[in-house]
Formats: structure tokens, sequence, C-alpha cells
């Protein structure tokens, strides 16, 4: 598997995602792309091993900005994604949140058919993405407003620490 920071992965998946779309679409994907970058620079780590989590930190120390992304790669991306639609991380406007869980699981597709993610090795992590798109799509999340995060703390985007072999 070809190694890609997790900024090269996103630019190239919404840069190719935004080929061909209206200006309103394109700019669902954008802010889709901005929630995530928030999300994975905000609860990222917690889908890491303790090595990666410290190596993090450290990161953080010396550069805050973007310091997930820089780091890792595809893989740490899969295992991030199912946290990025529990309904704190929601977008609050209807369109944006149908989006956000659409592209979510179009993204885990496209980082297996660009050779990004070996599908055998880390299907936990995909299998856990697909299914929180399917919960949010039928969940009562989707006709949230922002506020969600009231006792959800626990959960997290777990699925990935654990189930991780690397």
């Amino acid at each position: 598997m070809e190694q890609q920071s997790v900024d090269s992965i996103l630019n190239t998946f919404f840069t190719f995602s935004c080929v061909g779309k209206q200006t309103p679409t394109r700019a669902r994907y954008l802010r889709v792309a901005l929630q995530l970058r928030r999300y994975l620079e905000a609860e990222g780590a917690d889908s890491l091993r303790d090595e990666d989590a410290a190596l993090l930190e450290l990161e953080r120390s010396l550069e805050p900005e973007a310091a997930f992304a820089r780091l890792f790669g595809a893989e740490d991306l899969a295992y991030a994604l199912s946290g990025f639609l529990e309904p704190r991380w929601l977008l609050p406007d209807l369109q944006d949140r149908r989006t956000q869980v659409a592209l979510t699981p179009r993204l885990i597709q496209w980082l297996c058919n660009s050779c990004l993610l070996d599908s055998r090795r880390h299907l936990p992590a995909i299998r856990s993405a697909r299914a929180a798109a399917a919960r949010a799509r039928k969940g009562p999340a989707l006709g949230r407003g922002a506020g969600g995060s009231a006792g959800s703390d626990g959960t997290g985007s777990t699925g990935g620490a654990g189930g991780q072999s690397g």
C-alpha cells in the first residue's frame, strides 16, 4: 500500500469529488471536508494506538495546526471515520448532513479503489464506517440540531484502536 498523508488524501478525494458538480454541491462537499478535518484534529487520536497518539501529541507540541492530517495516512483515517458520523459531529444543515453521511462511505471505497487501503486487512474499519453511515441515515441524527454531545463522549470513534492491526 502506498503511504500518503491524510492531508494529501483528503485534498485529492474532495478535488475529484467536486469535478463536474454544481456550485451548491461543491460548497457542501467543501463544508464536509472542513468538518472532517476539524473532527480528525479534535478526535482522531481516539482511534490511534498508544504510541501513535504519543507521537501526535509530540507533533502538536511542535506544530499544532493540522498535525493529524500531516502525520498519519489512509489506515488511520479509515479507523477514525466512523466517529465522524456521531451526532455531535454531524453538520447542522440537513443537506450538509446528508452529504456528510453519503461521502463518508464513498471516501472509504475510494481509499480501497485507489490502493491506499487494503480492504482485507482493514475490514473492521471499513465495516465500522459503513455501519456508522447506515445508522446516521436512519437515526434521529439527520433531523437533529447542533447539540448532541452530552452523554455521548464515552463511545468516541472506537472500532479503530482495538481493531487496528499494523
